[in-house]
Order: structure tokens, then C-alpha cells, then sequence
């Protein structure tokens, strides 16, 4: 049987957890043996992260931000993206539709621009359905405006949760196919429970960026915690990071406060199974945490913003803080000892898990591309 071709297109240059899932995506599609795949990336990461069998196919450009509609929009990186899919067939019956892998609306403008101009439907692995006035961005308003240009384009959608699709459907034609694709668990297997002795280890993990992630409620939070003992691990990096490490000053945290650029899975696993008492999540939206689950996996208790997104997870009042209260932040984070129930506990790690494994995942992603 002759394959299916498959193109996917990345123009992000940083690497994170949108473009983790493309790769892992586009690698599950072509070890499968009934497509070829063809991805179109910006970020070098992807050459290390694809498998051999997909072609990997360099852009040279990637989105620009602020404002990545109108810099990328503006610029040449259209008509750069059209002649390098007439390069590789597009318009022919091989190459007739595109799976863009946007983190959000504004990104992939210029593949839209071209696609559109030969004929090619676009997908959409996905964009994060918050507007930018909701995600509290500069020119907010403005910018949304523009995002609705953007979405009628789209010919069908794949998202990781029930909420973003109830965001999404804000914003394109009932008609309009959505699938769900929920995010895989990241590690093989799920470590037993372990219940906090201490909390002399905090971890946070993601972009830093206060908008979405939050981090800027941390300084604070340490001075609350009034523990000499606590140290708090902040890792990633984003464009709030010399704004993080002011903060920190400012709040005379230095000593309490380690921040490490990123980390691999591999050692994200080992820090959280070993090191960690608690993760702290502050973020203010999210399509799906990834790093909930890896905490869950690893058995150690998570204290997040109690936030829309994450009250789809229904987990136990006393892992979840009205989100903007330190005092309350602080006091739910040293009750955790106390407040450990493992019997609640273990039930919400088996309602969040499920459909989840890496097998169940894969098998989500070949039926959607078979309908696809």
C-alpha cells in the first residue's frame, strides 16, 4: 500500500512543549509505516528530536515576536514559505494539506498565507484559544482583532482538552471539525505516592514569562513562607527573566532562590522523584500542564492557582490556592505535611491518567490522521 504524505510546519525558534508534541506526533505517524512525513521547522531542536524516517526540511526564518501577525505578515517569510512548498510539491494530490503546530494564533502566519495562496487546506495542532486580551498582552485588543483573520482560514483543529475546544469554539463555525488529543504522560512508568515529610524543596517549571506562567507571585511567596530552611527551584527561561531575577532581589530572596535555564526530561524526572517536596504551579492559563502530570507521576504533591484550566483536573482542595493570594498560597504550601491524603490523592492520579499512556496516545493520533 502506498503511503500518505503528511507535512508539518514549526516556525517557533524556541523549544518547549508545543513543539516537543509535534515531534512526538510527527515520529508516532511515520514509525506507524502508513505515512511519509515531511516537516518544515525553524527550531535546530527538531533535527535532534525527529526520527530518521521523517524528512526534515530547514526554514530560514522563524516568528518573530512582539506582534508576530503584523512582523511576520509584513515581512518576506510568505512568499520565502510558498516557494519552498512548491519545492516540495504542494498542490499536487500528494501535497494538498498542511498541519501548521502553532502555540497560539499569531504563530504560522506566513505557512497560513501560503498555503492558502496554493490551494492547500490548513490544520491546526493547535493554538492555545485564550485571546490576548484575556492573557492580560500589550495591545491586547488589537491584537485579537487580528487573530480573527486567522481562524477562518483553518479547515480542522486538533486541541489537548475539553476546555480549549470550549474556548476555541468562540471563534470558528459550529460546523468546523475539533478533535481532542490529549497530552501523553512524559515518563514510562509512575512512581508510588510519596508523602511529604517537608517542604523544604519547591520547584516551578515553565517559560518565564508573568502573563501566563505567573512566576512574579514567588519573591513574595518565599518572604510568606517565612522558612529559612526553603529553597525554590525555578527552572525555564522567557522574556520575564531579568524582570524574575529583579524580584528577587527586590525581595531579598537570593539565598532561597535557584534559577536553571531548562532541563531534559530525563533530569526533570530525576529532580521531582528525588529532590522535590512540592511543585508550585502559579500559571494563569494553560491548554494542558504538562508539568501536573510529570509531578503526579512522580508521586510528590503539586500546589497550583485554582484557575479555570485547571479546575478540569478536580483535584483535592488542599493542593489548589486562590490564585493572586500569597498569604493563602503560603499557608496551603505548609499544610501540605499535614494535609496529605494519600487516598484522595492516588484517586485524582488515576481520573487525570486516564487515556493518557504512551500506547493510548498513539492510537488517538492514528485515528485522527486516518480521518484526517
Amino acid at each position: 500500500m502506498e503511503k500518505r504524505h503528511l507535512y508539518f510546519y514549526s516556525d517557533a525558534q524556541e523549544w518547549g512543549g508545543q513543539e516537543i508534541l509535534a515531534a512526538r506526533i510527527a515520529n508516532i505517524l511515520s514509525k506507524s509505516g502508513l505515512y511519509k512525513v515531511h516537516f518544515f521547522f525553524a527550531s535546530f531542536t527538531f533535527t535532534e528530536k525527529l526520527s530518521h524516517d521523517v524528512e526534515k526540511i530547514h526554514l530560514p526564518y522563524h516568528s518573530q515576536g512582539p506582534l508576530p501577525i503584523i512582523r511576520d505578515g509584513l515581512s518576506s517569510k510568505a512568499k520565502i514559505a510558498k516557494k519552498i512548498f512548491k519545492a516540495n510539491n504542494a498542490g499536487s494530490p500528494e501535497f494538498n494539506q498542511l498541519i501548521i503546530c502553532p502555540g497560539n494564533i499569531e504563530r504560522c502566519t506566513p505557512a497560513v498565507r501560503a498555503a492558502k495562496s496554493l490551494g492547500l487546506s490548513v490544520i491546526s495542532y493547535y493554538p492555545m484559544a485564550y485571546t490576548q486580551k484575556e492573557s492580560k498582552a500589550k495591545f491586547g485588543v488589537f491584537r485579537d482583532f487580528l487573530a480573527l483573520q486567522i481562524y477562518p482560514q483553518i479547515s480542522k483543529w486538533i486541541v489537548n482538552t475539553p476546555y480549549q475546544e470550549k474556548l476555541l469554539r468562540r471563534f470558528i463555525n459550529k460546523d468546523t471539525t475539533v478533535y481532542q488529543l490529549p497530552n501523553p504522560l512524559t515518563f514510562k512508568e509512575n512512581s508510588p505516592s510519596r508523602p511529604p515529610q517537608k517542604i523544604d524543596n519547591i520547584a516551578t517549571i515553565g517559560r518565564l514569562y508573568f502573563g501566563q506562567k505567573g512566576q512574579e507571585i514567588i519573591p513574595e511567596l518565599i518572604k510568606e513562607l517565612s522558612l529559612k530552611s526553603v529553597q525554590f527551584k525555578v527552572i525555564g527561561q522567557g522574556p520575564d527573566t531579568e524582570k524574575f531575577k529583579d524580584l528577587v532581589k527586590q525581595h531579598n530572596v537570593q539565598d532561597h532562590v535557584e534559577i536553571i535555564p531548562w532541563m531534559s526530561a530525563d533530569q526533570v524526572h530525576n529532580l521531582l522523584r528525588n529532590n522535590i517536596d512540592l511543585l508550585f504551579i502559579p500559571s494563569k492559563f494553560e491548554s494542558g500542564p504538562i508539568v501536573l502530570f510529570e509531578a503526579l507521576q512522580c508521586g510528590i504533591p503539586i500546589l497550583a492557582a485554582n484557575e479555570n484550566y485547571i479546575k478540569d483536573y478536580q483535584l483535592p482542595n488542599w493542593m489548589l490556592y486562590e490564585p493572586g493570594n500569597v498569604k493563602e498560597a503560603a499557608d496551603k504550601a505548609k499544610a501540605i505535611v499535614a494535609n496529605w491524603n494519600t487516598k484522595e490523592y492516588e484517586s485524582a492520579r488515576n481520573n487525570l491518567f486516564k487515556g493518557k499512556s504512551a500506547q493510548e496516545f498513539s492510537q488517538r493520533v492514528l485515528e485522527i490522521f486516518r480521518d484526517l
